[in-house]
């Protein structure tokens, strides 16, 4: 269509790229292929219609050496971030790597204490929870112990009952 509306006097170029992408969002891969054109300055309002990216083009070979110099300049400058930044991530990862092992153990306590205490019952005044629970007759004193000393170290001197 372009080759027509030009009358011939427009240059195309296609190709490839190697590489497949992958869409961030979707995680998705997708192949890609460029295709240059180079069209007359009459002709420039047409590539709005196709939704094309312009880039400028300078008219004098040193003007074109200088933008692809400073392109060059702008990629190596983009790796080195990239090169930066992963190694940043590396070194995050490697130092919460070492904790991962306690994080688990704390995690998996903390849920085993937020699930008991679901299993409790809130009184009528909705002040205190009740807990019920079976113990061995032979370790009632040491537990009545430990919760006496509890609430001792607490400071919190509330009424402990204890059903036999």
């Amino acid at each position: 269509m372009l080759w027509r509306a030009c009358r011939g006097n427009v240059f195309l170029r296609q190709s490839e790229i190697s590489e497949p992408l992958i869409d961030a969002v979707t995680v998705c891969d997708f192949e890609l292929s460029k295709i240059i054109f180079i069209l007359p300055v009459d002709k420039y309002s047409m590539s709005f219609s196709f939704r094309a990216t312009l880039y400028p083009c300078p008219d004098t070979p040193q003007e074109r050496r200088e933008m692809s110099i400073g392109v060059m300049t702008r990629i190596e400058d983009l790796k080195t971030v990239l090169g930066q930044t992963q190694d940043h991530r590396h070194r995050v990862l490697v130092a919460a790597s070492k904790n991962l092992r306690m994080w688990l153990t704390k995690v998996r306590k903390i849920k085993s204490i937020y699930h008991t205490l679901n299993l409790f019952n809130l009184d009528v005044t909705q002040k205190c929870l009740i807990a019920e629970c079976w113990c061995p007759v032979a370790e009632l004193g040491r537990i009545q112990l430990a919760l006496k000393r509890g609430t001792v170290s607490l400071k919190r001197y509330d009424m402990l009952y204890f059903m036999k």
